[in-house]
């Protein structure tokens, strides 16, 4: 069995990082496929980077990813690192990429001086609740909540309608 390696991401490899991050996207039922290696070097490369990406390998060959951002939490009054994705291809499961993943996040979680390491995950992905909960991952009561489109512009039209004026 082959050794998994887990490093960070290189920008020529946006283009895999775009299409196993639609693969994730359809394997949880999220419609269209948003990710371009455009998207990917804007938001994981630079000065602006938006999130971290590591890839996992197996054989010379990337196998996974994980996309990470340091954050805050308000329940500790601490910093958090917060897990965007994680992803191994299906051929590569149950290899030890996920653990290997997971670990490599934790450790720069525990580098950024961040006291907890949290991520979401859609219900119906029993594979991926089945793994988070083998690692001893715990909570599952929260539930994330979001807008976009044009809800979030409606949103933000009411936001700056129910401002104090200015004098």
């Amino acid at each position: 069995m082959s050794a998994v390696r887990v490093r960070p991401a290189r920008p020529a490899e946006a283009p895999i990082l775009a299409e196993m991050a639609n693969d994730l996207n359809d394997h949880v039922g999220v419609r269209g496929r948003p990710f371009t290696p455009e998207r990917v070097l804007t938001g994981g490369f630079g000065p602006q980077a938006a999130f971290t990406p590591l890839v996992a390998e197996l054989d010379g060959a990337v196998v996974g990813y994980a996309f990470y951002a340091v954050g805050y939490n308000t329940d500790h009054a601490a910093r958090a690192m917060w897990l965007h994705d994680i992803f191994v291809t299906p051929a590569a499961r149950g290899r030890g990429v996920g653990n290997a993943l997971m670990a490599a996040v934790a450790a720069e979680t525990l580098r950024a001086g961040c006291v907890s390491l949290e991520w979401g995950v859609h219900k119906a992905n029993t594979g991926a609740l089945a793994f988070y909960r083998r690692l001893g991952a715990g909570g599952g009561e929260a539930m994330i909540l979001g807008v976009d489109g044009e809800r979030l512009r409606a949103l933000a039209t009411g936001a700056r309608e129910n401002l104090p004026s200015e004098a």
